[in-house]
């Protein structure tokens, strides 16, 4: 059940000596000349991230992703607290085509204090194994005594150990989700079944559909804001965001259908 998975790495990095095109976090994004930049609440919204996928492409050993394009993060702010809130936060998840791009700015509409130091994104062969409240894992859990202990915790451990420089990063492309609390597939399968932060009664009479559900995502990529090379913290506190997908829209490279969910320690 090991997956390969595009791994990230940060470091961080001076905005005008980087090369437009390269993949990074924060800073002012490069984006095609006639792009409307994404707004919530008449409020334009954050650029979080850009990623380069001819990049990446060699590291995404299942061939999944298209050669070329780009992602493109944006995210808004709780209007009160100036702050991310995680919960159904309005945010924008784009994919485009276009190499034709240019080195844009900011907004008038956001402030200094609303934007984001740049980090250089590196890209590397990591591999991931299913989350440990994954269903993927159910039936080892009842078949082996200790299945978490003496096998799934030291698989995971050996995996970022050896491949993974910086173990406190969750940035990731495509594998398996390293999440925070339980598999964040339930969590896209409880969005599209309009069930997400429902009461947990609620959770527990429709759990066959949100189990069954979820077998058909995927995770599109990880967007840690406690990574200590950008300033991502300021606003996402220690959290994680997750985007993902079904399989089919990824399987067809649909990328205007996906899920995010947020979550924090």
């Amino acid at each position: 059940m090991i997956r390969p998975t595009v791994g990230i790495r940060t470091k961080s990095s001076d905005e005008k000596k980087l090369k437009i095109r390269k993949s990074k976090i924060g800073g002012k994004p490069d984006l095609p000349k006639d792009f409307d930049w994404p707004k919530s609440n008449n409020k334009s919204m954050l650029f979080c991230a850009q990623y380069n996928l001819s990049e990446l492409t060699k590291f995404d050993k299942e061939n999944i992703l298209p050669k070329k394009g780009f992602f493109y993060i944006f995210l808004s702010l709780n209007q009160d607290w100036k702050e991310f809130n995680g919960i159904n936060q309005p945010y924008k998840f784009i994919f485009s085509e276009t190499e034709n791009i240019i080195r844009t700015e900011f907004p008038d509409d956001l402030a200094d204090n609303q934007t984001l130091k740049t980090a250089e994104i590196e890209y590397f062969q990591f591999y991931t194994i299913p989350d440990d409240e994954n269903y993927k894992l159910y039936e080892f859990e009842k078949k082996y005594d200790d299945f978490y202990f003496y096998f799934y915790q030291p698989t995971d451990e050996f995996l970022i150990e050896e491949l993974y420089n910086d173990s406190n990063q969750m940035h990731q492309i495509l594998g398996y989700d390293r999440s925070i609390q339980s598999s964040v597939v339930y969590e896209f399968a409880s969005k599209e079944l309009g069930l997400y932060l429902a009461e947990s009664s609620e959770h527990k009479k429709r759990w066959n559909d949100i189990l069954d559900l979820s077998k058909t995502f995927e995770l599109l990529l990880q967007l840690d804001c406690e990574d200590s090379n950008t300033d991502l913290s300021k606003f996402g506190g220690s959290g994680t965001y997750y985007f993902g997908l079904s399989k089919t829209d990824l399987e067809n490279k649909n990328f205007n259908d996906i899920k995010m969910t947020f979550q924090m320690t």
